[in-house]
């Protein structure tokens, strides 16, 4: 195994082809060098095998694009729907009148109120998943740089750290006045100009460490691709697991490991695996496991698969189950399902389609990650904990978890958290109304105070983003007029117009996320208007760009009509109970909480992938 191993390495390191991160075009040897000599090739230049038209999707996104290889892959600059608006020389922008903006906890005070929101449509899950698509395609990893690395920005020394960006507290603020907190810890986004790729006189651009399509990046560790060798276990298709306490969790052990899940706890030991937030780790585990659910149920009928077609079959089907999931069922929801087949995001029936452009390169849209950060509002702080007959055992912060994956290991958390999932309903959708956890405590013991609502509009700012009246007029169409407050009441409720009206002194003022948290819900949806238009905006070019769609017939590997119709019967309810711990009885439709139409069936009723749709034929021949 591992001369097979090493001499893969031998190979990819004479093959391969070296791309500029940032411009997207083949790069020399010296140029190589001179980024390995100041530390940032990892960020700057991207390495991968030659492209095969006819090969399976690549863990780490490359080849997506035959004609433009690099882009898709990790480090794939964002693109923007609207010019970036910055003071000079990239500082943040003033007012129309040239003031500095007010501090973002003092607006996010003014607009969205502190209470214990419960939605009548979503349940937990719905928030969950959320976090952890976000994460699939436009991570960040901001988290990791003001937890881990820059810890001190509200500290003296750390007030002259260029990477720091701290978020001042008003000094009348309803929390923090009495405490002796003056400050919320935050940092500047790395961009490809702060570390080196390109001059510093040119538009900032942010660093992604995921993949841009839909490809489980969180599961498929797409850092690069030879590093999901460590994750697998070479025999039968399989991803590595670890079992403490009778639960198989994600693992990257490799010979000779000492970081192991059990020890973790212990020794403060960190993992290449998902370590993020609750809702990344429940999900990353369920889609790690159902990546090996797949992996058997092709071997069962293909017994002369090899290892590594075993592992790409799995793959595939885990991508295309996932997508299916988000695409069908939870936007399908949350955006409209009518609203999303006139907009041309899903298909209008079950069967093909493809709608792939090669001109159409694979990107994210900065608005489309940012204005995902509007569903922090419907994610409730508390995490209700149930055994696996239903009974309420009591419950959890959830922010308790976050960065400590190898909590769920103990005390029965995975299995109570996950019958908690599908059975607490989610934060409001829309009440304006966020957690307390999510104001002041967003990231548990690892910081003293956190208002994660005030950290993204204060990101809204170093990003650039342009005035959120400028988006209500690319999302009319230009078609209507927004250059006054009265301009917006076919959004907004007066009463909100007018706390707008304190914090702003001018509509061209008003911030993306402010404006956004302002918005009434759309009709026929459950999201406010501007956010539904920029995830449409995102939707529509992830279908078209990803040569490896699932629906697509033409596509290298593509499914038989038998076995996309397998993959069309997938669902959250539907992966839950084929991997999820102590599931028996769920509702059909568990990112929706229990109601009439919607109440508990037994697993046994709820749709299962028939692997023998997969059965290859040539394996008679064989055995």
């Amino acid at each position: 195994m591992w001369y097979t191993f090493y001499f893969f390495n031998f190979l990819y390191c004479i093959n391969a082809l070296t791309y500029h991160s940032y411009y997207g075009v083949p790069v020399s040897e010296e140029e190589v060098a001179k980024y390995k000599a100041n530390n940032k090739d990892a960020i700057c230049v991207v390495t991968f095998e030659p492209c095969d038209e006819n090969e399976w999707r690549r863990v780490d996104g490359s080849c997506n694009n035959l004609d433009y290889p690099s882009h898709g892959t990790m480090n794939t600059p964002e693109l923007r729907l609207l010019p970036a608006y910055y003071s000079e020389g990239f500082g943040l922008r003033k007012t129309k009148s040239g003031k500095e903006f007010p501090l973002t906890r003092s607006v996010r005070l003014h607009l969205l109120k502190v209470g214990d929101g419960i939605d009548d449509k979503f349940a937990t899950s719905a928030s969950y998943f959320i976090e952890f698509f976000t994460a699939d395609i436009v991570a960040i990893h901001d988290i990791e740089n003001y937890v881990l690395i820059n810890t001190n920005c509200c500290e003296p020394e750390g007030l002259n750290n260029p990477s720091c960006a701290p978020n001042f507290l008003p000094v009348n603020d309803n929390v923090h006045r009495f405490s002796g907190m003056n400050c919320n810890n935050m940092t500047k986004p790395l961009t490809f100009q702060t570390e080196g790729c390109v001059p510093t006189n040119t538009l900032p651009n942010r660093i992604t460490k995921s993949t841009t399509h839909m490809d489980l990046s969180m599961t498929y560790v797409h850092a690069n691709a030879s590093a999901i060798h460590d994750h697998r276990t070479n025999e039968g298709g399989k991803l590595k697991v670890e079992v403490v306490n009778g639960i198989a969790l994600p693992s990257d052990a490799v010979e000779g490991t000492t970081c192991l899940i059990k020890q973790a706890r212990e020794t403060g030991c960190t993992r290449n695996v998902p370590n993020t937030i609750l809702g990344t780790h429940l999900f990353s585990t369920w889609f790690w496991r159902f990546h090996n659910y797949a992996a058997d149920g092709l071997a069962a009928v293909n017994p002369c698969w090899d290892d590594d077609t075993l592992f790409h079959a799995a793959m595939d089907i885990n991508i295309a189950y996932y997508t299916r999931m988000m695409m069908y069922e939870f936007y399908g929801e949350v955006l409209g399902k009518e609203n999303l087949i006139k907009e041309g995001v899903l298909n209008s029936h079950d069967g093909f389609r493809d709608v792939y452009d090669k001109t159409v390169l694979p990107g994210v849209f900065a608005e489309y990650g940012y204005s995902i950060r509007w569903f922090h509002e419907t994610q409730d702080g508390t995490q209700e904990l149930y055994d696996k007959y239903h009974n309420f055992m009591g419950t959890t912060q959830t922010v308790n978890f976050s960065l400590r994956v190898q909590d769920l290991a103990y005390d029965e958390n995975l299995r109570r958290l996950t019958q908690g999932v599908f059975l607490q309903p989610a934060g409001g959708f829309g009440d304006g109304t966020i957690h307390p956890d999510m104001a002041d405590f967003g990231l548990g013991p690892l910081q003293k105070t956190l208002d994660i609502l005030s950290n993204d509009l204060a990101k809204g700012r170093y990003f650039g983003l342009a005035p959120y009246i400028y988006y209500r007029d690319l999302c009319t169409n230009y078609e209507k007029k927004h250059e006054t407050f009265e301009d917006l009441e076919y959004l907004m409720d007066k009463s909100q117009i007018n706390l707008l009206k304190k914090v702003y002194e001018d509509p061209w003022d008003i911030e993306l996320m402010a404006g956004i948290w302002s918005e009434r819900l759309m009709e026929g949806a459950w999201v406010p208007p501007t956010v539904y238009c920029l995830i449409v905006q995102q939707l529509k070019r992830t279908v078209v760009s990803d040569r490896h769609w699932y629906e697509r017939p033409n596509r290298p590997h593509a499914f038989t009509a038998e076995q996309l119709e397998q993959i069309n019967r997938g669902s959250f309810a539907g992966l839950l109970c084929a991997v999820g711990d102590d599931v028996t009885h769920i509702q059909p439709k568990a990112f929706l909480r229990i109601g009439p139409g919607n109440e508990k069936v037994s697993c046994e009723e709820i749709p299962r992938i028939d692997f023998n749709m997969w059965k290859d034929d040539k394996c008679n021949l064989c055995e």
